[in-house]
């Protein structure tokens, strides 16, 4: 039955506009093709539906019964379209976010509550995640992450980049020595981050014009940064860290930066990854500039 609910809806639109050229004019085809339509509606009903004269429009006893369903079934249909498009320009439902877990813990969780705030019908579900994430197959509506192999099909937002030292520990250098040129980092047990699709064992610097990238070796690699700092804080060796994860430490002395006068050449960024689609759903957009507009392009003080 389904290959009739077109010439219905031309037949409803028809008796509406009481005439076939009025009819084809608001459903923008051919009065050829209204033509048509009622007359194989007609012949798949085996009734006659419309009287037709070269002055007038009438409806036999069918046509009236066939049009007080129909013109039912078409508000409806239009009740239907107007409320899903109402819950498009609305911010409610279920947002379902996975976030970085340092990152999100330490920074994007504090905000969360003034979000939700502003948006008192949306229910927040967070999740946080360090390993490779498939979306889709997770049932995110938004990954909020700094992996650098980002998902196949998916819209990348940028929210921040990040920026990079390294450091160690003052009993640690006391011991070992402070490195004063990247290839010195030889001699060194440096902390490694690995994940199950990465592992930062090449740390790249540069100087003006002078470049230099050294594969560094160590005892221990770990998948989650926090660790990784809490280890060069215990004095266990020298490691690369993202600035954000520093806030005290450095100030208080607990760790010191090293090869100050080099740059840190490694790019990583925060970024907001969602499934393309044609038209984002507003729970997302409100999240993902929620978050853009706290951070912009600066890392948190």
């Amino acid at each position: 039955m389904r290959e009739l609910l077109e010439p219905i809806v031309i037949f409803t639109h028809v008796v509406r506009a009481q005439g076939f050229s009025a009819a084809a004019r608001k459903l923008g085809i051919s009065k050829s093709k209204v033509s048509s339509q009622i007359s194989m509606l007609e012949q798949r009903l085996g009734v006659q539906l419309v009287q037709r004269t070269t002055r007038s429009l009438s409806l036999t006893e069918s046509g009236e019964l066939l049009y007080g369903h129909s013109e039912v079934l078409l508000r409806d249909l239009d009740q239907a379209i107007a409320s899903v498009q109402d819950l498009q320009k609305e911010i409610r439902g279920v947002l379902r976010v996975g976030i970085t877990q340092a990152f999100g813990a330490m920074y994007l969780m504090p905000l969360l509550p003034k979000f939700m705030a502003q948006h008192p019908e949306l229910e927040l579900e967070v999740s946080f995640l360090d390993h490779k994430v498939d979306v889709v197959a997770e049932g995110l509506d938004l990954l909020l992450t700094m992996s650098e192999q980002l998902p196949l099909g998916m819209v990348a937002r940028p929210i921040l980049d990040c920026e990079f030292v390294l450091v160690a520990s003052p009993d640690y250098l006391a011991e070992h020595g402070v490195p004063y040129h990247p290839e010195q980092l030889n001699q060194h047990n440096c902390l490694v981050y690995k994940s199950e699709w990465y592992e930062h064992g090449n740390w790249e610097f540069s100087q003006g014009d002078d470049k230099y990238e050294i594969r560094v070796k160590g005892n221990y690699r770990v998948d989650d940064a926090p660790a990784l700092k809490d280890a060069a804080i215990r004095g266990m060796g020298v490691v690369y860290l993202a600035t954000y994860l520093l806030e005290d430490e450095l100030s208080n002395g607990q760790l010191v930066q090293l090869l100050p006068e080099w740059q840190l050449d490694h790019q990583l960024s925060l970024q907001a990854v969602y499934p393309r689609r044609q038209h984002l759903p507003p729970k997302v957009r409100a999240f993902v500039d929620f978050v853009r507009g706290h951070f912009g392009k600066d890392l948190p003080a």
